[in-house]
């Protein structure tokens, strides 16, 4: 197992799109996810797809993967239960597009279920986004960076933690 760039993978989808002879939309979730859709760094040799794999969409997958000397291989998750309506929140990559529609889960969505399963501490969520992310590795628009947490805590506290949740993260 390896370390895959978010180029790397977008170069086997480009590949694979230019290949195929129908339009298919595949949901990527897990590492890949991550890579592709928020530039996580990580390790990873499969690449999680939320439903049936697509014969010819396979096929091409290998041979492209073996063609750039990748090692990856495709994995349909039989036990992934993500929140109602989680793919119309799923947003598209900006590959070529004209076959293969490549949608990343939305990064909320292991969060909310991670939550459901084992909730987090409010203060000590809101301490980790303002010391570690804020502080060290936040880059690009801070303010939108601290409405999307306000709109996390109101996903996983409710409408009643939202003004301390602002006045924490210094939107008041």
């Amino acid at each position: 197992m390896g370390t895959v760039t978010k180029e790397q993978i977008k170069e086997l989808f480009r590949r694979v799109d230019k290949r195929l002879n129908k339009n298919i939309d595949v949901y990527i979730i897990g590492g890949v996810s991550a890579i592709l859709g928020y530039n996580v760094i990580k390790e990873t040799n499969d690449v999680d797809i939320d439903g049936k794999i697509d014969s010819d969409f396979k096929k091409i997958f290998d041979e492209e993967t073996k063609f750039l000397n990748l090692d990856l291989y495709l994995s349909s998750k039989g036990v992934f239960y993500p929140p109602d309506g989680y793919r119309q929140r799923c947003h598209s990559e900006d590959f070529p597009n004209k076959k293969l529609t490549v949608w990343c889960l939305n990064q909320y969505e292991d969060i909310q279920r991670v939550h459901k399963k084992q909730p987090f501490e409010f203060d000590k969520l809101i301490e980790i986004f303002n010391e570690e992310y804020i502080k060290v590795s936040a880059v690009g628009n801070i303010r939108e960076k601290k409405m999307n947490l306000v709109d996390l805590i109101e996903r996983l506290f409710g409408e009643e933690y939202v003004e301390d949740a602002k006045v924490k993260v210094g939107l008041n």
